[in-house]
């Protein structure tokens, strides 16, 4: 696109800006390089851009659009690993010092800092001197390339000269795209402009909600109706404050979810600051705890010599990188090209060029009248700030992303919770679920033979979403499209054996059991077998045909349906002493098809491990746990394990490495972790090892954790572990 001409065109009417920076200080010119042009498209659409842009500049036979290549380069765990295996040095040994680095961005000084406090390490370098002299040169060597999502565009012509990609970058051609050998900070250095065009499922979630609610609702949605209605929905802001953040754009996390609460959001300002704030750096400097503190008025703000109009939306804290180039113009006398320039050698940490430039900064502060403590404060803040602060104009295409999905499903919970289930996996899926219980009218429902499909299927007159076939254990694609096919086309089924009739009528065979094989002529013919029946049913699926009042009726379904493929049930997997307890069809239903709802407080009243708690601790859900409130309340808690994982840590006594377990427990849609600590695992060594996928009654003391962001629950030398 070539710009020709520019009017000038007076607006009569009021026009609201958010924000603006003009200037400089992103040009080509007096800014060096040129800015990167980053744009997010739908993931499902994303092919069709670049195939524009191709189309659009690639004309009159010549080439002119190509992607960036990016480089991985080697670092000290891999090269240490490479270089070892040339001198044969063995792998076990070479895995168990790879093991001990914490960090694999360390350099060649870190690793005889390491060396210098680790023994293990020390002798390492002792026995292996050649090993360690070849990784120095090799370390930030180029170990393999890739593709960036980019797209650049090269000038037709320069200096009168026709031109191609070709005469700018050397370029190779892998799988028929054109990629540059140069990286994208060499392109900056060329002097062309990189075009990101960026993929996220997000926008694509986004714009299935917004279908569903023109569909179903006549909403008349739009993602920019949306962004221009005022970004100000009540509704909206008060989810987010609220901790309903499940599935919204770069909120759902455990910790960002506690930091929204703490905040209170409610404005977008609010919104683009906490995504600029909640990063690792940001955090630990203190920035995101000093702004929350002047937000909520406990602490004033304090503002330097002439930073007030930098820093006035943000409480004094520096929190984007177009702040600190304000700051370096207003305060040092810097332009905004040279407050860019100065941003970016920062983050690339040119030392020499830095401190000339801090030497600029202080006599242009000192000619502006700034006292010179000040201008000391304020280059230290610039500094700091430089290697992690966040763009602003990235930090407010975010934000307004995480308004719009927020906006649906503060509005359109349904609608909303239907899309998330379809993308979301199995882990996410009891955080959805749980959510939805508290925040939406919205409610899952488990699969019914004669309503639900491939996917998740939507009642939007009575807000239940029907679980979806596809998610029932071994179901496959075939054998669902089959069922559903039938349904559709001789009506809906009215009994367990009506449904084995008429799907099983082309297959001649009797079973065996449930798992008894169909050979491949069969399984091409019918795709569905005995084993998909017995899954169906433990899931629910025909409890409303059958009219099914508790789950244990369904042993009696089992049965009937047994009958009518050739054999009969087996007390093995049926025990006699299970088949009464409600909880153990509401596991299988869980096992098979992921939904389901045992009573664990009735299961928990119904133990020993009641008596042996009584006056040491509640019983408390794992919804209770989770709760900001509970912090340091002794509990007890009846739950699932699902997962089980052992770690080691340092006793700061000692000095000794010590083991602890980390155990998943989950209750229904609530999941929680609970740590159990030496003393513990020596204690309940034998009950701890057969605690995978058993429910388990412990006790312990709920205690926020800073690693997850959320509340645990934590051994102590009195915790009871009671597997039912």
């Amino acid at each position: 696109m070539k710009i020709e001409s520019i009017r000038k065109i007076e607006s009569r009417h009021i026009v609201k800006a958010y924000d603006c920076e003009v200037g400089d200080g992103y040009l080509q010119g007096s800014g060096k390089t040129m800015s990167d042009v980053d744009i997010d498209f739908q993931s499902d659409r994303r092919q069709e851009v670049k195939e524009y842009l191709e189309r659009r500049y690639n004309t009159d036979g010549r080439q002119q659009v190509f992607s960036a290549g990016t480089l991985t380069t080697l670092k000290m765990k891999a090269v240490l690993k490479d270089v070892s295996r040339v001198h044969r040095v063995p792998v076990s040994v070479v895995n168990y010092i790879t093991a001990i680095f914490g960090d694999d961005n360390m350099t060649w000084t870190d690793l005889f800092k390491l060396a210098a406090t680790n023994k293990k390490v020390r002798d390492f370098i002792l026995r292996y001197p050649r090993v360690i002299e070849d990784i120095r040169p090799l370390m930030g060597q180029p170990r393999s390339g890739s593709v960036h999502a980019s797209a650049i565009i090269t000038p037709k012509q320069q200096d009168g000269e026709p031109m191609e990609c070709f005469d700018y970058t050397p370029i190779k051609k892998v799988d028929d795209l054109l990629i540059s050998e140069l990286d994208g900070y060499s392109i900056d250095e060329v002097g062309l402009l990189k075009n990101d065009c960026l993929g996220i499922k997000e926008l694509s979630k986004i714009q299935a909600v917004i279908d569903i609610c023109n569909r179903e609702y006549g909403a008349g949605l739009s993602f920019e109706g949306i962004v221009r209605s005022g970004l100000d929905d009540e509704k909206t802001f008060r989810i987010l404050s609220e901790g309903y953040t499940q599935n919204v754009f770069q909120f759902s996390s455990p910790g960002m979810t506690r930091f929204l609460q703490d905040m209170r959001p409610q404005c977008i300002g609010d919104l683009i600051a906490a995504g600029a704030l909640y990063r690792p750096a940001t955090l630990d400097s203190g920035s995101a705890e000093k702004y929350l503190l002047c937000r909520r008025e406990e602490v004033a703000p304090v503002y330097l010599w002439g930073t007030y109009d930098a820093l006035k939306n943000t409480y004094g804290v520096l929190v984007f990188q177009e702040q600190l180039a304000q700051m370096a113009r207003e305060v040092g006398g810097f332009s905004l090209a040279e407050g860019v320039r100065l941003l970016k050698l920062i983050s690339k940490k040119k030392i020499d060029v830095i401190r000339a430039m801090k030497e600029k900064f202080m006599t242009g502060a000192a000619a502006k009248g700034c006292p010179k403590e000040d201008a000391e404060h304020i280059w230290e803040m610039i500094e700091a700030g430089g290697g992690y602060l966040f763009n602003a104009s990235h930090a407010t295409a975010y934000a307004v992303t995480s308004y719009v999905g927020a906006y649906l499903k503060a509005n359109y919970p349904t609608a909303f919770y239907t899309v998330a289930l379809q993308w979301a996996d199995d882990k996410e899926i009891p955080l959805l679920m749980s959510e939805m219980e508290l925040c939406s009218k919205a409610r899952i429902v488990p699969p019914e033979i004669n309503t639900s499909r491939q996917v998740f299927f939507t009642d939007y007159g009575t807000d239940e979403i029907f679980w979806s076939l596809g998610r029932i254990k071994q179901l496959g694609a075939k054998a669902v499209a089959c069922i559903v096919e039938e349904r559709e086309k001789n009506g809906p089924y009215t009994s367990i054996e009506h449904f084995i009739h008429r799907i099983f009528r082309y297959k001649l065979k009797k079973y065996a059991y449930w798992d008894d094989p169909d050979n491949a002529e069969e399984s091409v013919r019918v795709p569905v077998n005995a084993r998909h029946v017995r899954n169906m049913i433990l899931s629910g699926c025909f409890d409303k045909v059958e009219g099914i009042g508790t789950v244990t009726e369904r042993y009696g379904l089992l049965a009937r349906a047994a009958a009518e493929l050739g054999f009969t049930l087996s007390e093995k997997d049926f025990p006699e002493e299970l088949v009464g307890r409600h909880y153990f069809w509401s596991r299988q239903q869980i096992a098979v098809s992921g939904i389901g709802s045992v009573d664990y407080r009735r299961i928990f009243e119904a133990s020993e491990a009641r008596a042996l708690v009584k006056g040491k601790a509640s019983y408390l859900s794992l919804h209770d746990v989770l709760d900001p409130a509970s912090d340091g309340r002794r509990a007890a808690v009846c739950a699932s394990v699902t997962e089980l994982s052992e770690h080691t840590y340092k006793d700061r006594t000692s000095g000794e490495r010590k083991r602890f377990i980390k155990l998943t427990l989950q209750q229904n849609n609530d999941v929680a972790e609970m740590v159990c600590w030496s003393e513990t695992c020596e204690a309940h060594r034998e009950e701890i090892s057969a605690l995978k996928d058993r429910i388990v009654i412990v006790s312990g003391m709920v205690k926020y954790s800073d690693y997850s962001g959320t509340n645990n629950l934590q051994s102590t030398k009195s915790t009871i572990i009671h597997i039912v």
